[in-house]
């Protein structure tokens, strides 16, 4: 009986994600006051990563979900993949619009967690993912790229790509103590970075070596990166009809 249950829970969640997300939330919601932990997360092993994607996508750190609790690493990283199959045209197309819009999705789907040891096994496992650690390392393009001149206006920010922990690099000492020092509120970039540093030092390692590997400006860098995400996520998802016409070809230069 729980396993018709579980189906027919799936079935309606996916019907109202295809139509709007925001209600097949609400009806997870609605799900999770009468069922198990256990069952819930059966619930979520049952859906298809597009319905988790959809869900997912359309929340933020002042309206947190359940769902996003109780998915694994494993799946959180799916959805990181898939997301830019969902980016609006304006997203996509504007430097300032998808640094933000990558920024508040990984902070959320990292911050909601209720154990340091979660946030880390999810950043390690989103960076384990060459898709997934071009999107983690978008929200920082700017802040560790940025021209001289762009990088006086944020004194305090300097030799971004010093690996030592001198006490004045922000986002590369302790998180606490930097936040305090430098006022980093949550909707800060900076903070997430130092959350990154604190909670998974490796994964803050491959952000820097990537971001070393690209010869060219942060807007540039930005663009190699949308054009790279939108085809793996196409690739992984063997993307068809609804997909197909998906523009593989963005511009920030323009």
């Amino acid at each position: 009986m729980m396993k018709s249950l579980i189906e027919t829970a799936v079935i309606e969640i996916k019907q109202l994600a295809d139509v709007e997300p925001q209600q097949a939330s609400k009806k997870f919601e609605l799900m999770a006051s009468t069922m198990t932990d256990d069952v819930l997360v059966e619930v979520i092993e049952q859906m298809d990563i597009v319905t988790l994607t959809q869900i997912n996508s359309h929340h933020d750190i002042s309206c947190p979900s359940i769902m996003s609790e109780l998915m694994t690493p494993e799946q959180i990283r799916d959805i990181v993949c898939q997301q830019p199959l969902y980016w609006e045209e304006k997203v996509k197309n504007n430097a300032d619009e998808l640094i933000q819009h990558t920024f508040d999705f990984l902070t959320y789907l990292i911050r909601i967690q209720d154990s340091e040891a979660k946030q880390a096994a999810i950043l390690e496992c989103i960076a384990e993912d060459q898709a997934g650690l071009f999107y983690l390392s978008i929200p920082f393009i700017e802040y560790l790229l940025a021209p001289a001149a762009e990088a006086d206006q944020h004194s305090h920010i300097t030799d971004n790509f010093d690996d030592e922990d001198d006490g004045e690099t922000v986002g590369y000492t302790d998180r606490s103590a930097e936040e305090d020092a430098h006022s980093l509120s949550i909707d800060d970039p900076r903070s997430l970075l130092a959350l990154i540093r604190e909670l998974a030092p490796e994964v803050e390692k491959s952000i820097k070596n990537l971001l070393r590997s690209e010869n060219s400006s942060w807007v540039a860098i930005i663009d190699s990166f949308v054009n790279e995400l939108v085809l793996q996520a196409k690739e992984k998802n063997q993307v068809d009809d609804e997909y197909a016409e998906v523009d593989d070809m963005f511009s920030f230069l323009d």
